[in-house]
């Protein structure tokens, strides 16, 4: 009975809410008490000998894995045979996953509704059956939470992001006996802030796309500031709708308010603030609120792949935003731009344990790939290129000397990867000021790397800033070796919101959210119909 009386106040409430997230904010606190309730008040689960004697209905149900299948077995193993849900935790567990789009994930991968059903279960299989799918469905709603959907190194081949470990079965089985399961489930969200932030602006783009989008903005000439066009009150419609143009602004005139809404809205497009209306920002102007959703869905699941290994303290490069950020507990300390590898030399998505060292004044030892591709075809021009730009051979290599023209500037940062990149200063400081910056090799280069190096060496007393800058002038290489330097995270954040609110997207670089998109919509398509 206080099952269906909780039920019926979670959908009093959902009507009354304003929005889908103040809904899911409900039912997440309601199912925080229902586990307290439930913890006092223990309820038995129903006589069940065998559970695993649904194993054949439940894996067609869910078109499960062996991997999934042998969680199972291990599952019920443990407990012999014997059923581990009560009434009361499969109802809240059904509460959950009626929730999963507000996670962005998708509420069909589960199959609550055939699972409500059991159609085709015989009465008597009936405990068994629910138990089993109850199991089945938690666990692939937690591993979709903590693992993501999809490995992202089977959708590219330049991931390399440790796994968190896979005890999920062992957390469920305790929550299970423990009447623990509402903040068990809820421990399974993404605990970083920035994940948080991303579902509002989810829940925003969802509501402003049910009420219909508007018409696109046609094609034509670069509107400029003070331009006379029909074109500008369509602007004006689409700025004000997106929330970029809040000032009053009457008529259809291009004024001042409208000028900046648009540089506002470039900005957190990463294209440039000029407050003109090119090729570039018409087509950003032109997303649909459906292609914007699905944006930051794709981000989400990158959040659920990353989010349980991303520890607080962390240098983050976010590779599609150019960006780079030192967090210290959580909270950023530092952050610059960067310049990241270009459309031919993809920067890869890593997970590093530590910086491990700093050069001062480092060599740059030349890749056999660059020597080929674009070393020869210069000597063939000038064959006295080498010599120009310090470079010589030792011992085999194709050393380039340190000074201010080595390609690695005067510092570079070490930790490591399977990929051979690094992070590191660089001559070219003009670049920075660009909005195109993905030109290098993979490759990071930083804006601020004598403030990073700074930063990381506070512990120190050996180097100061002013001891670091006199280490760099003197012109001599010199290694930093030293022992608790932060995690080194490559991602690729193609749609963020920053801690103001403001939500911002970003060009797919590399085509790795086409791929992500494909392999989510294949899964879709896959899956057996409920």
């Amino acid at each position: 009975m206080t099952t269906w009386v909780i039920a019926a106040t979670v959908r009093s409430l959902e009507r009354s809410a304003p929005w889908s997230s103040m809904r899911f904010h409900v039912r997440l606190w309601l199912l925080l008490c229902v586990g307290a309730v439930l913890f006092c008040v223990p309820a038995a689960a129903a006589p069940c000998p065998n559970a695993m004697s649904a194993e054949a209905f439940g894996a067609s149900l869910l078109d499960l894995t062996p991997r999934e299948i042998d969680s199972l077995r291990q599952f019920y193993l443990d407990r012999g045979n014997e059923c581990a849900w009560s009434e009361d935790q499969v109802t809240a567990l059904g509460a959950v996953l009626a929730d999963a789009p507000d996670q962005g994930l998708d509420r069909a991968r589960y199959h609550w509704d055939a699972v409500a059903a059991l159609d085709g279960v015989p009465e008597a299989e009936t405990t068994a059956a629910r138990d089993f799918v109850a199991t089945a469905t938690a666990l692939r709603y937690a591993r979709d939470m903590v693992m993501g959907r999809i490995d992202l190194a089977t959708v590219d081949a330049d991931v390399d992001v440790p796994r968190p470990p896979d005890d999920l079965a062992t957390g469920l089985a305790s929550a299970l006996a423990r009447r623990t399961l509402a903040p068990w489930l809820a421990n399974l969200i993404p605990a970083d802030p920035a994940y948080g932030r991303l579902l509002l602006a989810l829940h925003a783009y969802r509501e402003r796309a049910d009420r219909g989008g508007q018409p696109p903005i046609l094609a034509g000439k670069t509107l400029k500031p003070g331009a006379l066009d029909p074109r500008v009150a369509a602007l004006k419609d689409r700025l004000r709708a997106l929330g970029d143009l809040r000032a009053e602004s009457l008529g259809p005139n291009w004024d001042a308010p409208t000028r900046l809404a648009l540089e506002a809205f470039q900005r957190r497009h990463g294209l440039a603030g000029d407050g003109r209306m090119g090729d570039a920002t018409l087509t950003a102007l032109n997303q649909s609120d459906q292609e914007q959703e699905r944006q930051i869905i794709v981000n989400l699941e990158r959040w659920h792949y990353l989010g349980h290994v991303l520890p607080p303290t962390r240098i983050e490069v976010n590779v599609a935003g150019e960006t780079a950020q030192l967090f210290d507990d959580g909270h950023v300390v530092l952050a610059m731009r960067t310049i990241v590898g270009a459309s031919r030399h993809p920067t890869p998505i890593l997970f590093s344990p530590a910086v491990e060292g700093i050069v001062l004044n480092p060599p740059w030892v030349v890749p056999a790939s660059i020597i080929k591709n674009e070393i020869e075809p210069k000597l063939a021009r000038d064959p006295d290129y080498l010599a120009r730009s310090d470079m010589q051979w030792v011992n085999g290599q194709l050393v380039q000397s340190p000074g201010p023209n080595n390609s690695l500037g005067r510092i570079k940062f070490d930790f490591s990867n399977p990929f051979s990149v690094y992070m590191h200063d660089t001559p070219a400081r003009a670049l920075f000021a660009k909005d195109d910056r993905a030109r290098s090799h993979g490759c990071v280069r930083l804006e601020k790397p004598l403030d990073l190096a700074v930063e990381l060496l506070k512990r120190n007393d050996h180097w100061p800033r002013q001891r670091l800058s006199d280490a760099i002038d003197n012109g001599t290489t010199t290694r930093i070796d030293f022992a608790g330097g932060p995690p080194v995270v490559f991602a690729y954040w193609t749609a963020f919101v920053d801690e103001d609110g403001t939500v911002e997207f970003r060009d797919d670089l590399y085509g790795r959210d086409a791929r992500l998109n494909a392999a989510l919509a294949a899964q879709t398509n896959t899956a057996p119909a409920s």
